[in-house]
C-alpha cells in the first residue's frame, strides 16, 4: 500500500476526536499531518511533512533541482502552479511557491513546499501575507482525506525520482 493510501486509510479509521499531529510510517516513508477540525471525510490542514527513507544524495544541488521539478509537476492539481523560489545546494534546501500567488486585493495566499536534501524530506503548507503584517501566517486549508493522500503521494514520488 502506498503512503498516500495508508494516510487516507488511517484518517478514515481515526476517532472523530483524533489528536493532531497524525504520524505514521511505512518501510520507505514517514508522514506527519498537522491538522484540526476533523470530520468524517476531511480535515483542516495546517502542514504536511513527508520524509523518504533514502540516504543523503551525493550532489545536493542536482537532487534538489530534480526533486523541485518533480514536485512542481506532480502537485499541478493545486490552485496555483508551483515554481522554484529558492534553491541552495550548499544549504541543502529548495523552496517552491505558488506562481503567481492568489491575490485578493493586497492580500496574497500561496502554497509553499520546502525540500531538504540532508535526509530527503518535504513540508507543504499554505500561507497568507498582506501589507502591514510583520510576518506571513500559515493558513488553515480544508482538505478531503483523498486530497491529502494525493498530496502525500505526489511528494513521496517527487522525493524518490
Amino acid at each position: 500500500m502506498t503512503i498516500g493510501k495508508l494516510l487516507v486509510e488511517r484518517l478514515g479509521a481515526a476517532e472523530p476526536a483524533a489528536e493532531s499531529p497524525l504520524v505514521l510510517a511505512d518501510a520507505s516513508h514517514s508522514v506527519e499531518l498537522v491538522f484540526f477540525d476533523r470530520d468524517r471525510y476531511s480535515v483542516t490542514l495546517s502542514e504536511l511533512n513527508l520524509g523518504a527513507a533514502i540516504g543523503a544524495p551525493a550532489d545536493a544541488r542536482a537532487y534538489l533541482s530534480a526533486a523541485a521539478a518533480a514536485v512542481a509537476r506532480r502537485l499541478s492539481f493545486l490552485e496555483e502552479q508551483l515554481a522554484v523560489w529558492e534553491l541552495d545546494g550548499s544549504e541543502g534546501l529548495a523552496q517552491l511557491r505558488s506562481s503567481p500567488p492568489q491575490h485578493e486585493g493586497d492580500e496574497l495566499t500561496y502554497w509553499e513546499v520546502t525540500l531538504w536534501a540532508d535526509q530527503p524530506h518535504a513540508q507543504l503548507a499554505r500561507y497568507r501575507w498582506a501589507p502591514g503584517m510583520a510576518e506571513r501566517e500559515r493558513m488553515a486549508y480544508p482538505a478531503t482525506f483523498a486530497l491529502i493522500g494525493r498530496m502525500a503521494e505526489a511528494l513521496a514520488e517527487a522525493l524518490a525520482e
